[in-house]
């Protein structure tokens, strides 16, 4: 055992040997380049900066002057305000002691309520002009409750759609179908919103015949019936018996697949012709089996 320690012993006497033989060298090259030379001499020409201090007189004087190579700044007394006043001449006259009262007609109840619930010990002004709590909850003054104001309902900002038959649907509905995304126009008051892109578009959707669907739920537009689901939304217009997804159960929009349990899906029609198949919902259908 000892054998062993002192072979370590004397590698490490080796290495710190070799560490300061390198160290020298080093140094030896350094101390022979001739900018090592030049640093060295700006070096020791630099004196040591020395710390100025102001003596008392200077700091206690408010008007003191402190000069530098760039500018003066004079030091002088707060600009005095309307506010500072007022705080000056109140703490001024609480430190004299006011030899008058006070005299207002209303007293000065403060309650600490909200959130932190009624506040058990409202305060009040006594007669010396400053604040006391009152020990008796009855003693306190009431106040009749805060009168809110009724809530405004949004107004709507859209005519009300109405839900035409398929005996009133004419051929210049049909041609309001949009067939490509780029036909659609965006259109914030007289336009109607598709429920699986939900943008609001001048574009016709569909209607459904179900007795249970109302509102937008039952509105697809014609890019996003052919891509989802395979279907074409004029021939949904002139079919008296077509029901919308949502109601038939097979909706992949974000909302529906969020109420199922099931993550949003995306733009996946690209997938979807990936796989050989022409519509999402048929490769939704496909992943199932």
């Amino acid at each position: 055992m000892k054998q062993v320690i002192g072979e370590l012993e004397q590698l490490r006497a080796k290495n710190i040997a070799d560490n300061e033989a390198m160290l020298a060298k080093l140094m030896k090259d350094l101390k022979a380049h001739p900018q090592f030379s030049t640093l060295a001499k700006k070096t020791q020409k630099r004196a040591p900066r020395v710390k100025r201090q102001r003596s008392d007189d200077a700091e206690a004087d408010e008007s003191y002057v402190r000069r530098s190579s760039s500018r003066q700044v004079v030091l002088r007394n707060p600009i005095t305000t309307r506010s500072r006043s007022r705080l000056n001449s109140t703490g001024s006259s609480n430190n004299s002691g006011a030899s008058t009262p006070v005299n207002s007609p209303d007293r000065l109840v403060v309650k600490f309520g909200g959130f932190f619930g009624r506040s058990p010990h409202p305060l009040r002004e006594l007669d010396d002009g400053t604040c006391g709590v009152y020990e008796d909850e009855d003693e306190a003054p009431r106040f009749p409750p805060e009168i809110k104001s009724p809530s405004r309902k949004r107004a709507r900002t859209s005519p009300p759609q109405e839900a035409k038959s398929v005996d009133e649907i004419t051929q210049e509905d049909l041609d309001m179908v949009a067939n490509h995304v780029k036909e659609k126009r965006y259109d914030s008051y007289n336009g109607t919103t598709c429920h699986q892109c939900r943008q609001k578009t001048d574009d016709q959707k569909t209607i459904c015949r179900s007795e249970d669907c109302s509102g937008v739920r039952g509105h697809f537009c014609g890019p996003c019936l052919r891509n989802r689901y395979g279907e074409d939304a004029k021939t949904a217009l002139k079919d008296p018996d077509w029901q919308c997804p949502p109601c038939r159960g097979i909706c992949n929009c974000s909302f529906c697949r969020r109420k199922a349990g099931c993550c949003s899906t995306g733009i996946l029609i690209h997938v979807a012709r990936l796989h050989g198949y022409e519509d999402v919902n048929a490769y939704l259908q496909s992943l199932r089996t």
